[in-house]
């Protein structure tokens, strides 16, 4: 119990820098900027931030509640040889307007203590505030049906479902991606990509791991990829490039490294193919 008193006491002790704080809230803001480009229509997302007590808080008391929470964490299998990407966040919370299961990872081990801080702080701080915008939201979706004539027993909670998913972590690079999922009349997802050199501390490029040909690189690895898919599988069907299919990678490309080091570039749901298609992923071979 003392240990995650402790460690509560330190994580809230930590002052973030200023310039952190504030390249935090510019990819909030580029986030909303994506969000009003996007294809399909959706309620307007905006993005407000709270403190990054409430999830740590709510992590405590879970821990506290559940001595199988508490020693799930150290029985986490640890992937590769120093660097740890475990669940530091995890609850869930079912309320009149909104469901939520949470579940945040944190860096640890890496030998990089501003490393560590930056990359945690970012994850609660950017989370924190989407997971709070989105039952403000709900709270506003709910009392609006109700105030025109809905029954509230009849109105579906929204549900937000925030997850991680480790893709490689071979003692050079950790890469691993955060989801935020929102579920009620339709479903809505958003992907944050996280490709650490833990060697520099550095947040790695595509420039960085594919050179400066990247961009060609790419490009002609999707579009081949696309072709042979459709080949394929005739039910398949991507976008043409004039009709708002793919053309080429963009400036803040998502991409992660998979177990096998290699790039895997990102694209959401109806980014460049019908919603059906869902989420695609293109793995980018090395030259032969």
């Amino acid at each position: 119990m003392k240990f995650w008193k402790d460690a509560r006491a330190a994580y809230l002790a930590v002052q973030p820098p200023e310039e952190l704080e504030e390249a935090v809230r510019a990819g909030i803001r580029t986030a909303k900027r994506k969000e009003r480009e996007r294809r399909e229509p959706r309620p307007v997302i905006r993005y407000a931030l709270c403190g990054a007590a409430t999830l740590c808080m709510a992590f405590v008391i879970a821990v506290n509640a559940s001595p199988v929470l508490a020693q799930s964490l150290y029985e986490l299998p640890v992937v590769g040889n120093v660097a740890r990407v475990f669940t530091f966040v995890q609850y869930e919370r079912e309320e009149e307007a909104d469901t939520l299961i949470v579940n945040l990872p944190a860096l640890e081990n890496t030998g990089n203590t501003a490393l560590e801080r930056r990359i945690n702080y970012e994850i609660q701080y950017q989370m924190n505030g989407l997971v709070e915008e989105a039952r403000q939201r709900a709270a506003e979706y709910k009392q609006a049906f109700v105030e025109t004539g809905g029954e509230e027993d009849a109105f579906i909670p929204l549900e937000i479902y925030v997850d991680y998913r480790l893709h490689c972590n071979d003692g050079k690079i950790v890469s691993f991606v955060i989801s935020k999922a929102e579920t009620q009349a339709s479903y809505y997802e958003e992907l944050f990509f996280y490709n650490i050199d833990l060697q520099t501390g550095r947040d790695l490029t595509l420039r960085d791991l594919l050179g400066p040909d990247y961009r060609e690189i790419v490009d002609q690895s999707v579009r081949r990829q696309i072709d042979e898919r459709m080949a394929e599988d005739d039910r398949l069907y991507y976008f043409p490039p004039e009709d708002g299919g793919f053309r080429s990678i963009q400036e803040d490309q998502g991409f992660y490294v998979n177990e096998r080091g290699n790039v895997v570039v990102v694209f959401l749901k109806y980014e460049i193919a019908p919603g059906y298609m869902g989420t695609q992923e293109f793995e980018i071979l090395p030259a032969a």
